[in-house]
């Protein structure tokens, strides 16, 4: 009862905005990286390191952590977004299989909906997919490091 009271009480407070699959699929410029962005509630982090990559978090905290990071390249049409697979309910026994995190319905979406390519290891081993219905011509991938979950497109050249 303690938990459903809880629940019914705080879920409002801790809803977020979530990036989608159809959010993914029609990145295919800086301009549509940064409207999906800021329509999902991402805000810009300054990064004074590197002037050609453009990065959102999502409710950056002053000590610039964060659930959810996105990177995009300008000089080589590259994203990369990153989702902290620990949700808060999980943290407190609420949500055991993480649905309710991005990266898992998107690459949900992304099985069903692609094709498989093949792995390419880019540091770390990433899944790749063709997907018909990305604005983007190349392909996305995804894999897990250290708890977070991230999703990126590669270009067949990156192979």
């Amino acid at each position: 009862m303690k938990k459903i009271l809880f629940l019914l009480l705080f879920i409002p407070m801790l809803s977020y905005s979530q990036i989608t699959y159809d959010d993914v699929m029609s990145i295919n410029s800086e301009d549509t990286f940064k409207r999906v962005m800021i329509e999902n509630g991402y805000g810009k982090v300054i990064s004074q390191s590197n002037d050609s990559l453009i990065v959102y978090g999502y409710n950056v905290t002053s000590e610039s952590s964060s659930n959810s990071f996105c990177i995009y390249n300008n000089m080589s049409d590259i994203y990369v977004l990153g989702f902290n697979k620990t949700s808060f309910l999980s943290r407190f026994g609420l949500d055991e299989d993480g649905s309710d995190n991005s990266y898992d319905l998107i690459v949900k979406e992304i099985k069903s909906g692609c094709e498989y390519y093949k792995i390419i290891t880019n540091d770390d081993d990433w899944v790749s997919y063709s997907c018909v219905d990305s604005k983007y011509i190349d392909l996305v991938g995804f894999t897990i490091v250290d708890g977070w979950g991230w999703i990126r497109n590669f270009r067949y050249s990156e192979e």
